[in-house]
């Protein structure tokens, strides 16, 4: 669809999760096509109350976010406007408002589900041109090409393609930054809202309040920068030794929240690594992990985006598992005691608690939890809706392609075991000796044995599995066949 040939008074940037004012690709593309007709730029960023697992928790995160965005963008003279829906009527149909008086409407390329349905259905029902630009990968899915299904072959042909994207994109100036009139009422800028202000704004939703939003990992300016900033040579040389000890202080650097939002480019994170100053070596596996790992999740969910889908999972996984179905679970146990860590597991309940407690989970413990989850949960198909629901929920970077692959390796997108067992068949399980050996790891179970965490409903569990292609009744074991 061609651009709009008259009377358009700005270009629309319509963004759904990189929320970030600065080096912004979607943002900047929006800027050069302005420059050409001489208008102003419109960002604008919706929350509804109504998307999967919708909480206090994800939605505080989510305005923090986007009012730090607001607030650069307004130094950078580029307007910025958001809604958050209190109903479904509230500021119902704004985008397609909005786009009717845009040149054009850029919107941010994602590959996880929520963004990249609306995405899908808002250029397919527009009559306005849309375009839309990769905002979250270093270098984007449409020049890889190929047939890149392993990390071998993605970082074959990702690789020679990285020095030319490193430098990120800049940030180009706004040719006007005259005021744009007459935009609806219900838009407001959350730029102008401190951080009580935005948790009343939230408090006041009709989403999941029992889920709390946690200081532990902050939607500020301050907080993305100093995590970015950790990563230097000290933090490099240690990493490779401390990453897999999730008792160590900073052994990570826990930017997945902020790269999942948006609130850090890739290029900023590689870009700290080649600066570090630290041997190749030592930095080789902190940027295999950000361009070869994170960025082939997204090349695959891009490619399949039910990625998330039981009937996805490798068959030989499926085939093993659902084969020993009928195996006794010791304990078999309802998704809220496994979600609460009351399983009585310590490494797997301290895990738990701690994932719930704060919204985040090392990955080391991530891979030894969703092994766990198998042996709890009464079928496979159920287990793999739990981790799904799980993650999801609780996770500030869950509901990301990242997460999902990570718990894929978990039900067969691995090497497969040496012998046939209960429960799992050939699928690999993993013992927690090795976790308990690194140091500090029994004080740090000790810790979140004790540590309080909110007691959250579990109720929708059976209608949110359907999200993750499993059934209601593919949850439930049925019982006549452990007759004796």
């Amino acid at each position: 669809m061609p651009l709009r040939e008259d009377g358009a008074d700005y270009v629309l940037v319509w963004l759904q999760q990189t929320l970030r004012g600065h080096e912004h690709p979607a943002i900047e593309t929006a800027l050069e096509l302005a420059k050409a007709r001489g208008l102003p730029v419109l960002v604008y960023h919706g929350l509804r109350p109504d998307y999967p697992h919708a909480s206090q928790r994800l939605s505080r995160f989510i305005v923090g976010a986007s009012a730090v965005m607001g607030r650069t963008l307004r130094d950078r003279g580029i307007a910025c406007r958001q809604l958050v829906q209190r109903d479904r009527k509230h500021g119902k149909g704004m985008v397609y408002r909005l786009a009717e008086r845009a040149l054009c409407v850029i919107v941010d390329d994602h590959p996880t589900s929520v963004a990249r349905i609306q995405s899908d259905s808002f250029a397919a029902s527009n009559h306005t041109a849309t375009l839309a630009v990769d905002s979250t990968r270093l270098v984007t899915h449409s020049v890889l090409g190929g047939k890149l299904g392993t990390t071998k072959a993605f970082r074959a042909a990702h690789t020679p393609k990285r020095e030319e994207w490193l430098g990120g994109c800049g940030n180009a100036e706004p040719v006007t930054t005259r005021t744009i009139a007459d935009l609806p009422q219900e838009l407001v800028e959350l730029a102008d809202l401190n951080e009580r202000q935005l948790d009343a704004l939230i408090a006041e939703l009709p989403i999941d309040q029992e889920l709390p939003y946690t200081q532990d990992h902050p939607a500020t300016t301050e907080e993305a920068t100093a995590r970015l900033e950790r990563i230097d040579e000290e933090f490099i040389r240690r990493y490779k030794w401390e990453r897999n000890n999730p008792s160590m202080q900073h052994g990570a650097t826990e930017l997945s929240p902020y790269l999942h939002f948006g609130m850090v480019a890739p290029w900023e994170v590689a870009q700290r690594i080649e600066a570090s100053g630290a041997p190749k070596s030592y930095g080789y596996k902190l940027k295999d992990e950000l361009l070869t790992w994170r960025e082939w999740t997204h090349w695959r969910v891009t490619e399949r985006a039910d990625l998330l889908h039981w009937e996805t999972l490798p068959s030989f996984g499926r085939e093993t598992l659902e084969a020993h179905a009928a195996d006794r679970r010791d304990p078999e146990l309802p998704i809220k005691d496994v979600l609460h860590g009351r399983t009585g597991d310590p490494v797997f309940d301290a895990s738990a608690r701690c994932w719930l407690a704060t919204g985040w989970l090392h990955n080391n413990l991530r891979m030894y939890w969703a092994k766990q989850v198998i042996r709890f949960i009464a079928t496979p198909r159920g287990a793999w809706a739990a981790c799904c629901y799980i993650n999801d929920r609780l996770s500030y970077d869950g509901r990301d392609p990242a997460t999902y692959v990570s718990m894929r390796w978990a039900f067969g997108e691995a090497r497969p075991g040496y012998r046939e067992i209960p429960i799992y068949g050939r699928i690999m399980p993993k013992s927690s000796a090795a976790i308990l050996k690194r140091e500090g790891m029994t004080e740090w179970i000790e810790q979140w044995a004790t540590a309080q965490t909110p007691d959250i409903d579990c109720s929708d569990f059976a209608e949110k599995a359907r999200l993750y292609g499993v059934s209601a009744k593919d949850i439930v074991r049925q019982r006549l066949r452990f007759l004796d």
